[in-house]
């Protein structure tokens, strides 16, 4: 198996074998989970629906009866997309569907799952060339960060997030402070399609907005820009059969069709073949 990876990856890996307990793969929730939750799943943005669309958007899922959780349907995502919790280290989430104004249910579920979707950030970074407000994978320059601090997995039941916009600013290519903090980042992240730093954890977001050298926006509340948030949940524990090995990755490549990140697609394949993390 490591010889597999090895060939795919271009060097050596060591694999943790230490023996894990079997994890549920990511199965849609159940209508009734997201009534509980907040969210009337009818009228949620391309649900997943054990289909897998030519487009792929934004998911390809297929029908698997395997699922014993009464909180999930028989529903099980494929697509897998990488990116970073909020401290840098890699995750892995599936985007369930899309949520618009209409999504949340008239009640006072409705309201904290509202509450919830506004409170959790999901940053994406655009290309500078592209759409400053467009989450598509195509758009953008690199993986995405989720912020997971405040207790993500134990107040977002459902993996609630508003879409982040995060942008370089003018000052950061044209003021001397700002290119030293882009160098500085540079040299730890490495850079991205754009040729700028990756950011990989939410308090370079923070720094870098408050020096003025980044600004985020968010679609509008009200829906008129196209869906705000996403139902969006990071598996918890991607180990021991969470990571199928029919999923496959949608993750951030360069020209030549290697990762802008490698950590994201290493951690993947070790997953998927032995169901763990490399060290």
């Amino acid at each position: 198996m490591t010889a597999i990876l090895v060939a795919l990856v271009g060097f050596p890996l060591v694999i943790d074998c230490q023996a894990q307990a079997p994890q549920q793969p990511p199965f849609d929730f159940s209508d009734a989970f997201y009534l509980a939750n907040g969210i009337n799943p009818a009228n949620l943005l391309t649900h997943v629906d054990g289909t897998c669309p030519v487009s792929d958007k934004p998911s390809c899922s297929v029908v698997d009866n395997s699922n014993t959780d009464p909180n999930r349907r028989n529903i099980r995502v494929r697509s897998t997309t990488g990116g970073f919790d909020h401290d840098g280290n890699v995750l892995y989430y599936n985007i369930f569907g899309r949520v618009m104004p209409t999504s949340f249910t008239n009640d006072a579920a409705g309201q904290q799952a509202m509450q919830i979707a506004n409170f959790f950030s999901a940053y994406h970074f655009p290309k500078a060339s592209g759409d400053p407000l467009s989450p598509e994978l195509s758009n953008r320059r690199q993986d995405n960060v989720f912020d997971t601090r405040n207790g993500y997995n134990v107040a977002n039941p459902l993996g609630l997030w508003t879409l982040v916009f995060v942008s370089y600013t003018p000052d950061a290519f044209n003021t001397p402070e700002g290119q030293a903090t882009l160098a500085q980042l540079a040299a730890k992240n490495g850079t991205d399609l754009d040729g700028t730093p990756i950011i990989k954890k939410a308090i370079e977001v923070d720094v870098l907005e408050r020096k003025g050298f980044a600004e985020t926006q968010a679609r509008a509340l009200d829906g008129s820009q196209g869906f705000r948030w996403v139902v969006c949940p990071i598996i918890a524990n991607p180990r021991a059969g969470a990571i199928t090995s029919d999923a496959f990755l949608k993750n951030v490549l360069r020209q030549d069709g290697s990762p802008v990140d490698p950590e994201v697609q290493i951690q993947f394949l070790c997953l998927q073949l032995t169901g763990n993390f490399c060290r």
